[in-house]
């Protein structure tokens, strides 16, 4: 049961903060078996050893943490490898220790605010210094067919923005009417759909749907990234139309990514069941189980699968950027989406290196920067013309 492999993902995912109760407890079984194991797990949360790395290495390893774990575990008695297994985890335990608190505090603060005044969404201002790019807050559009739109904030919800456009007292006599929510960057929202299913949207993300489903069929469209909690109701299948594909559910929770400016669309299931199928030509279907993410690759017109860890892809709706193994160009689309800044790369080869671990965020914008900069060999410095310039060391 304590297999190298098994080993070295349970200590990922307690580094990265997903680990479950019951993979806790098989963890704890494989500590108590020798104190060597336990000295071992104690030189990964040693953070003194980060110092040394920056001058020996310009980037975290970009092979798989877990397999990469696993063949420091199987030579952890060769001092050499030893020491850079510490340094390297040592580096993921700093970015997820600075997420806890300042996570927790920021998220709950937000939950709790009061709901504003419906009003145009603000147009956020060109930062002058670092200190002025500030994280997201809970804020969204919602446009009618006749293009009335108004202005959603925290403590209300997408079925609130339709008691704006429909009277509860003739809402049952109107026909359906299709309703855009739309949050900018800088924002995410939650929406509660007619038939109880609950919708999160990531930042600059757009869903489609309209304000009651029809007795044969749910269907909504997203751009963006959210993540989808579909109420069961077999006699109304739920469809969800993305970036060159359709999504038929079953029931289910998972996470679709579909931006329009990035290579391909990704669609990940956490649990029950989906299908994929293509939006061009009739097709067979493709089945996900839990674990596994569909990559529908644009250029190429195809799809392939990966077995992925869904806490680390859906980490953002619960208050934190969880990076399993991800090139800082793909980090910084999402910092910049998030904190609604612009960026450039002083040199490109910057856009590959890849990095591992997390940042809280709902952090200042300064602190996760300094994640990046302490464990990546990298600079972050604001341009003239109010660009975030990233460089190398």
């Amino acid at each position: 049961m304590h297999h190298e492999s098994y080993i070295s993902r349970l200590i990922y995912r307690r580094l990265i903060g997903t680990i479950t109760p019951e993979e806790e407890t098989l963890l704890r079984q494989w500590l108590d078996e020798s104190e060597d194991n336990r000295l071992f797990l104690d030189s990964l949360a040693d953070p003194s050893a980060l110092t040394d790395e920056h001058h020996t290495r310009r980037v975290v390893d970009p092979l798989r943490p877990a397999r990469d774990m696993e063949l420091r575990i199987a030579a952890r008695r060769r001092r050499s490898l030893m020491r850079r297994a510490s340094r390297i985890a040592a580096a993921v335990a700093i970015l997820i220790i600075a997420a806890g608190t300042a996570w927790h505090f920021s998220r709950h603060t937000r939950l709790d605010a009061p709901a504003q005044d419906v009003s145009p969404v603000a147009v956020t201002p060109a930062p002058k210094t670092i200190d002025d790019i500030s994280a997201g807050t809970t804020r969204a559009t919602i446009t009618n067919q006749a293009g009335r739109t108004i202005a959603l904030s925290a403590g209300e919800s997408g079925r609130d923005g339709t008691t704006h456009f429909i009277p509860k007292a003739s809402a049952e006599h109107m026909p359906p009417q299709q309703l855009c929510l739309e949050v900018p960057r800088g924002g995410e929202f939650k929406v509660i759909l007619e038939d109880s299913t609950v919708v999160w949207l990531n930042s600059e993300s757009t869903l489609r749907y309209p304000d009651t489903f029809s007795d044969t069929e749910r269907r909504v469209a997203v751009t963006g990234e959210a993540y989808f909690s579909v109420s069961k109701d077999p006699s109304r299948p739920f469809y969800v139309e993305s970036e060159g594909q359709v999504i038929r559910v079953y029931g289910t929770t998972f996470n679709v990514r579909a931006y329009p400016d990035e290579d391909a669309t990704y669609t990940t299931l956490e649990t029950g069941s989906i299908s994929l199928a293509r939006d061009t030509a009739p097709s067979g279907e493709i089945f996900l189980s839990k674990g596994h993410q569909a990559i529908l690759d644009h250029s190429s017109d195809r799809v392939s699968m990966a077995v992925v860890d869904p806490a680390a892809v859906t980490s953002w709706r619960h208050g934190r950027f969880v990076f399993d193994d991800q090139p800082l160009e793909r980090i910084m689309r999402d910092l910049s989406r998030w904190y609604d800044f612009r960026y450039e790369f002083a040199d490109d080869s910057l856009r590959s290196r890849v990095f591992m671990g997390g940042i809280p965020r709902y952090a200042d914008f300064r602190t996760a920067i300094q994640v990046l900069e302490n464990c990546g060999g990298i600079r972050f410095t604001l341009t003239p013309d109010n660009k975030i310039l990233i460089s190398g060391l």
